[in-house]
């Protein structure tokens, strides 16, 4: 059900199918690798996406680790949740000029929130809420 039906057309060496996608959970890499296109950039920034998410139990030192009391990072949790889920949807779609478009901005927000929102939003809560 969640599978693209041109994935199921038994094979024929002489037709290729127009438009081939991986099966929907690695849709949004798959939309962050053709956001580039210089092939090696494209398989070197999914790469990064794929090694941010192992690395973030150690770059996350709040000392709240729970959602539930803190509102601005509670905020930019489901932007971050909807950004995955139109990558997935933008993985999907044929690589034309409106999909790509905005892959480049969901990519270039997924890594924003990574490098630049989760930190900023841990020292804001520290500054603000936390007792010194």
């Amino acid at each position: 059900m969640l599978g693209h039906p041109d994935n199921y057309i038994p094979a024929n060496p002489l037709v290729t199918p127009t438009h081939i996608v991986p099966e929907w959970y690695f849709l949004p890499m798959y939309a962050i690798l053709r956001v580039v296109p210089s092939k090696l950039g494209g398989v070197l920034l999914m790469l990064v996406a794929i090694f941010v998410l192992a690395l973030l139990p150690f770059m996350v030192c709040s000392e709240i680790r729970s959602g539930q009391f803190r509102p601005f990072y509670k905020l930019f949790f489901w932007l971050f949740f909807f950004n995955c889920l139109l990558l997935g949807w933008l993985g999907g779609n044929p690589a034309e000029e409106p999909f790509t478009e905005v892959g480049a901005f969901c990519t270039i927000f997924y890594f924003v929130y990574f490098f630049l929102i989760l930190p900023l939003i841990m020292r804001l809560e520290s500054f603000f809420w936390l007792d010194k």
